[in-house]
This record gives C-alpha cells, sequence and structure tokens, in this order.
C-alpha cells in the first residue's frame, strides 16, 4: 500500500492524505496509519478519539495553547463532513487563513492539521464518525476556541447545531 499525501495549495503545512484502500467481495480494508506516514510528517500518534455526531452540527474551532499544542489527522469514517482548519500562529505570514476539505466514507481521504491551526467541522450527512489521531495530549486547562459563527466561512449548515462552549469562545478578531 503506498503512501500518497499532498500539501494544500493556499496553505502548505496543511495535508492530505489519500487512504490506501484493498477492496474485494466482503467490502475493504484501510490502512489509515503507518510508519512511514508518520515518518513523512514527522507525527507520532499519543492519543485517539472519535465523535459520533448529527446533521448540521458544528464542532469547533479548537487549539490548544503554545506550550501544549497538538498535530492532528482527521478521518470522517461514516458519514461526510467539511473540515475546517486556520492558521493562528501570530508569526506566520498566513495568519487567520483558513481552509477547508470534505471529507467522507466515501472519498476515504485524511487530512494532516499540524501544530498552531485550529480545527472544526460541520456535519454535512444525517450522521458523521470523525476519528482523531492525535500527537500530544489533550488538556482541558490549555483548550482554546474561537467561535466559528466569527469567521467568514460558509459551513454548508442549514440551522448549526453547536455547544454553549463553542458560541462562548472569542471571535477570531478578538483573539489575544
Amino acid at each position: 500500500m503506498e503512501l500518497n499525501i499532498n500539501c494544500l495549495k493556499d496553505i502548505p503545512e496543511v495535508k492530505t492524505i489519500q487512504n490506501s484502500i484493498s477492496r474485494d467481495e466482503r467490502g475493504y480494508f484501510n490502512k489509515m496509519y503507518f510508519k512511514e506516514l508518520s515518518q513523512n510528517l514527522n507525527f507520532f500518534i499519543d492519543e485517539v478519539f472519535y465523535s459520533v455526531n448529527k446533521k448540521n452540527v458544528i464542532r469547533g474551532i479548537h487549539y490548544q495553547n503554545e506550550e501544549e499544542e497538538l498535530e492532528k489527522i482527521i478521518t470522517c469514517l461514516d458519514g461526510e463532513i467539511l473540515d475546517f482548519f486556520i492558521d493562528l500562529r501570530k508569526s506566520s505570514k498566513n495568519y487567520g487563513k483558513h481552509s477547508s476539505i470534505t471529507l467522507s466514507s466515501d472519498n476515504k481521504s485524511s487530512v494532516y492539521i499540524p501544530k498552531g491551526f485550529g480545527h472544526g467541522f460541520s456535519v454535512l450527512s444525517e450522521n458523521a464518525t470523525v476519528l482523531y489521531l492525535q500527537s500530544g495530549h489533550y488538556n482541558t486547562d490549555a483548550e482554546r476556541g474561537v467561535n466559528p459563527l466569527s469567521v467568514d466561512f460558509d459551513w454548508q449548515v442549514d440551522v448549526p447545531i453547536m455547544s454553549q462552549r463553542d458560541l462562548s469562545h472569542p471571535d477570531l478578531e478578538n483573539l489575544k
């Protein structure tokens, strides 16, 4: 199974990963993470999470403070999401630049989100299960966020379903 990683044109630190699929009459087998991927991205898994989500849910935009930054590989195992990422590195020439990619159980793609980026997604299908491979440890005290509705971005949802916590995060223009 071959390694297929591509840099995004506008934000080259973010990378798309086309997962290797083996299909036969039983279904398919998906190899999502392996040594070469880890070495190529300099990414090592510390934690694995998954979330189960309903249509029109927006999760994020989350990140951790500079002392405890995280890297993530995001994959949609079931359903379809619009995965969003934004450069929050104050020293970056791309600070505030954001983009997105559709991840689904059909396209079998993943996205690598580097340190210093905020991450969120919206659910486009009736339900979606999202897998997070994470380098670094989640710490509620270090977690930060941006109100997703404060970013000039089309989340492609009719009536957003969001947590009160995500709504209470500062607007992008008010980040410290």
